[in-house]
């Protein structure tokens, strides 16, 4: 795909995030009032690393490179997924999910929100080991991302 500047309310973007080589990083791709697009990297040792919900807002995780695997409540597995494999998750279903094998997870993460649900809407079932303020990312210089 060629970037060309796009007439509002369009909006146009390419999956290119940087690789990490530790820890994760989050990149927002589109975002409309209700829908967002983002993409994660995720290193081998790393994810969402705690139980969590997100009340008002469906989830849809799809792989675009690696691997990744998605827990509920008590570390039950719902979904192993690898390339071009996708969850989606309910507004207020707990899950958690880590990147597993020995490559970075490429991840795109597409929300839906429900109206009056809130910017922010995130419930912690368990402590943060890694996330917000804390998540410490290193990037791999020059590489990204291709597809």
């Amino acid at each position: 795909m060629t970037a060309i500047e796009a007439p509002a309310p369009f909006q146009v973007a390419k999956v290119r995030p940087p690789m990490v080589a530790r820890g994760k990083i989050s990149n927002s791709l589109a975002r409309s009032g209700l829908l967002g697009i983002g993409v994660q990297v995720v290193s081998p040792d790393g994810g969402e690393t705690n139980l969590h919900s997100h009340p008002g807002i469906d989830s849809s995780w799809m792989v675009l490179d690696g691997k990744a695997i998605f827990y509920t409540t008590n570390d039950e597995v719902v979904a192993e997924l690898e390339k071009n494999e996708l969850v989606m998750i309910p507004s207020g279903t707990p899950y958690w999910f880590k990147a597993s094998g020995d490559e970075p997870l490429v991840i795109l993460h597409i929300t839906a929100r429900t109206p009056g649900s809130g910017e922010h809407s995130r419930i912690d079932y368990t402590p943060r080991t890694m996330g917000g303020e804390n998540r410490v990312a290193e990037t791999i210089p020059g590489q990204h991302f291709e597809g």
